[in-house]
């Protein structure tokens, strides 16, 4: 999709989602960190995380559509026990998460300042 097809009303809704989905995934990570392993808690987050990697492919944001296939897969890894939840991972996972919220942020902040410029130019024209 290209970015001057996507609305500032989808832009927006897409990123209230997308905080929201942020939010889980902190919730899901503080939880685990607090309370250790807990299945229930790793699949609660993989609904959140699908649905963030789907739409931001909708939105034409590849690399974020990317990086939480790559989230999706150590979560998984979790999941299966393949993984364990040790402090390292949980530095790795919180500094992954605080990159995604910027990488979402600054994606629709872009996109947005790509639309003011063209409408502006278009009316210059």
């Amino acid at each position: 999709m290209s970015e001057f097809q996507v609305s500032s009303e989808l832009l927006t809704i897409y990123l209230e989602d997308a905080r929201g989905h942020l939010e889980a995934l902190d919730a899901c990570l503080l939880s685990l960190e607090r309370d250790g392993f807990d299945a229930s808690v790793v699949s609660g987050i993989m609904g959140p995380l699908h649905t963030l990697k789907g739409n931001s492919g909708m939105m034409g944001f590849t690399a974020i559509k990317e990086y939480v296939h790559r989230l999706e897969d150590v979560f998984s890894q979790v999941a299966d026990e393949a993984l364990g939840l040790d402090p390292g991972l949980f530095d790795r996972l919180f500094s992954g998460a605080t990159a995604l919220r910027d990488a979402v942020e600054q994606a629709t902040a872009a996109q947005a300042d790509v639309r003011d410029l063209v409408s502006e130019r278009a009316v210059l024209d």
